[in-house]
């Protein structure tokens, strides 16, 4: 980046900024890590972002090499943005910034929207590696419209957008009980009594799940 929009300082961080430090930005970022997204379904995803800034962003990650526009595969045969090598060395930056965030002694806005894919990041980023290998399985998780997948083994817990081929296990469950769960509020055994949660796949697996990835209360001390 050039301009007066740029920190105009030799310093690893400053450069960093330059390209990232613009609002929306890293969250483009933190949607691209989870696979490739078209344009609208970027749009869906950041509400608030409008076009002429998404369009502006994308334009600043794709001239810095940090994402590249790809042809989806048949039957979505569509343009989307995918990031790079390069920009995929930002996934542990976004998985420490986010528990970073989680400490912060702050109020969360009662309007503040959710997804179950955020929630599924921190959730990731929060696992002890031991128990994400030990776990060794891939997992389809299907809350209201989101498809969402992770894949759990000795090189650790991978979130991906869309659906898996073949998972061990697929849950399907509404963005309130997947919160629950997440945080602990809801045991995965009362979950499957009072039908919150559809299973298909070992219920111990799905108990195994929310053992492994569960949002822990972080302390910003």
């Amino acid at each position: 980046m050039s301009g007066s929009r740029s920190y105009r300082q030799q310093c690893g961080l400053a450069r960093a900024l330059d390209v990232l430090g613009e609002r929306w930005t890293m969250l483009v970022v933190r949607e691209l890590a989870m696979g490739p997204r078209r344009y609208k379904d970027l749009l869906e995803s950041l509400s608030g972002i409008g076009t002429n800034m998404l369009a502006a962003r994308l334009k600043t990650l794709e001239a810095a090499h940090v994402i590249r526009p790809v042809l989806l595969p048949p039957p979505a045969s569509a343009r989307a943005y995918e990031l790079t090598g390069y920009g995929e060395q930002l996934q542990s930056i976004l998985s420490q910034l986010a528990l970073w965030g989680y400490r912060l002694p702050l109020p969360v806005a009662d309007n503040a929207e959710a997804r179950a894919s955020w929630a599924l990041m921190a959730m990731a980023a929060m696992a002890k590696p031991e128990d994400v290998a030990a776990l060794n399985a891939t997992i389809e998780i299907r809350v209201d419209d989101e498809v969402m997948a992770v894949t759990a083994d000795d090189t650790g817990a991978r979130v991906s957008s869309g659906a898996e081929i073949g998972p061990d296990l697929t849950i399907d469950t509404d963005l309130q009980t997947f919160g629950a769960l997440a945080e602990g509020r809801l045991s995965p055994s009362q979950s499957l009594k009072n039908k919150a949660v559809v299973v298909h796949g070992d219920r111990k697996l799905f108990t195994k799940f929310f053992n492994v990835f569960r949002i822990r209360q972080q302390s910003a001390a």
